[in-house]
């Protein structure tokens, strides 16, 4: 199928934007600071179709209720939850007793995307506050609606990602009949930046949309919150996620703290276990209150997941073992860990030696914490890049890896990360040097 039907770029040419030199210093200025690669400069966002661009939030929405039942039928309570989850308690130190816990599960995500023939499909789901990229994402959306004449002038249309997260913020304020203020809790040491930007710029923008706001380090958090006896900042937001700042040796015992004296930080940990790969692989493989309109959706944009254990599975129409299946299959299929985060713990078939993949599956079968996943044959956009020197360009393919924001069931904007030059296979910011940028909707011409 050709690539126009998801695929808009062809909207976008040299005359509807500032000489490149000005695009390559806005972007520079707008990411000063933050720490994702900027070369080689991409010269155009990733436009879509209005079609595409719709179904991946449409779709995002109704998967991540679908989701959240998946998880939540298998026990009332977080604890019944992880241990449905296999997972160690210790994974998870930070759940509130009551219904707000579950309310709030889901009110911030950001699915990963991919586009095939068929259009796009949903490979992994990021749930929780500590959904990276929010920050360059509204950044980059600004910088290139600048850069092609203005919002009223540009041939594209976008939301803003952070001013659609604050207005979820007011939202929940009246929802609980809270003061809307709201604590940001966060680590420059996570962000592996050299000064506070990243933070204030966020706090910034819940300024102006109507929220007191102020950022907090976690040591300290409690006392900052708490210290006169009445609780200063009745919402936060919960931009960390704990495996992270374990390995940064940072104790959870204020953030601990700060949650029992009442400060609802959001999303809640149980946000965290919906985003477990294992999830998907249970709602993959069909549950018995889904419908026909349930069932019709995961087939069409979720990717055929599993849970990896030493079992009998039907795939393409056959019973298969699914350990024989992996072994024989190779390169149909990928690897992940189902709490690994930032493209770790992920394996592509087609991108490893046989010894490499065999040795993985048998730790999966074993572990009982990997899903398989049918890989993606993705189909490629058409990127411009500007050269290493002087004004001109250059063209070529990149196999885009789209980021929707979805708070509380609203469209945030769009985030988007791709390799250059061509490249395939484990595409990553932080930890492979995928190029970030943001994708946009096309205007009808």
């Amino acid at each position: 199928m050709s690539t126009r039907q998801w695929y808009a770029d062809g909207r976008l040419t040299s005359q509807h934007r500032v000489p490149v030199d000005r695009i390559r210093h806005e972007l520079g200025r707008a990411m000063d600071d933050l720490d994702y690669p900027t070369e080689p400069a991409s010269l155009r966002p990733v436009v879509l179709t209005e079609q595409a661009y719709d179904a991946i939030f449409q779709a995002g929405s109704r998967l991540l209720r679908l989701l959240r039942r998946t998880l939540m039928e298998r026990a009332d309570t977080p604890a019944g939850r992880i241990a449905a989850l296999g997972a160690d308690p210790d994974e998870y130190p930070l759940c509130i007793e009551g219904p707000l816990e579950d309310r709030f599960a889901t009110c911030m995500s950001r699915p990963d995307v991919v586009i095939d023939a068929d259009g796009p499909k949903f490979v992994e789901f990021n749930v929780g506050g500590g959904v990276g990229r929010v920050v360059d994402t509204t950044l980059a959306t600004s910088a290139w609606v600048t850069a092609f004449g203005g919002r009223d002038a540009a041939p594209f249309t976008t939301p803003d990602a952070m001013a659609v997260r604050d207005a979820f913020f007011l939202r929940t304020a009246r929802e609980l009949g809270v003061r809307p203020a709201v604590a940001l809790v966060g680590t420059a040491r996570d962000v592996r930046a050299t000064t506070t930007r990243h933070f204030d710029l966020q706090v910034d923008s819940m300024r102006r949309s109507g929220l007191e706001a102020e950022f907090f380090e976690p040591e300290g958090l409690f006392q900052a919150l708490h210290g006169n006896g009445e609780l200063s900042y009745p919402l936060g937001l919960r931009y960390f996620t704990v495996p992270e700042w374990r390995r940064l040796g940072i104790d959870l015992a204020e953030i601990r703290a700060a949650l029992d004296a009442g400060c609802l930080l959001l999303a809640t940990q149980t946000a965290y276990m919906i985003a477990n790969k294992k999830v998907m692989g249970w709602l993959s493989e069909g549950r018995p209150w889904m419908t026909a309109d349930d069932r019709a959706l995961v087939e069409r944009y979720l990717p055929w997941t599993r849970v990896v254990t030493d079992r009998k599975v039907e795939w393409r129409g056959r019973q298969w073992s699914l350990p024989a299946l992996l072994l024989g299959e190779r390169e149909r299929f990928v690897l992940k860990l189902g709490t690994g985060i930032k493209g770790e713990e992920v394996l592509i078939g087609r991108f490893c030696e046989r010894a490499e993949w065999e040795a993985k599956v048998a730790e999966a079968v074993a572990g009982g914490d990997h899903i398989a996943q049918e890989f993606v044959e993705t189909i490629p956009c058409r990127m411009e890049f500007a050269d290493d020197s002087g004004p001109g360009s250059y063209e070529a393919d990149v196999y885009p890896v789209f980021g929707p924001y979805i708070f509380d069931g609203r469209a945030g904007g769009l985030g988007v990360r791709y390799l250059p030059g061509g490249r395939q296979g484990i595409i990553s910011v932080q930890k492979y040097g995928a190029l970030p940028s943001v994708a946009v909707r096309g205007r009808s011409a």
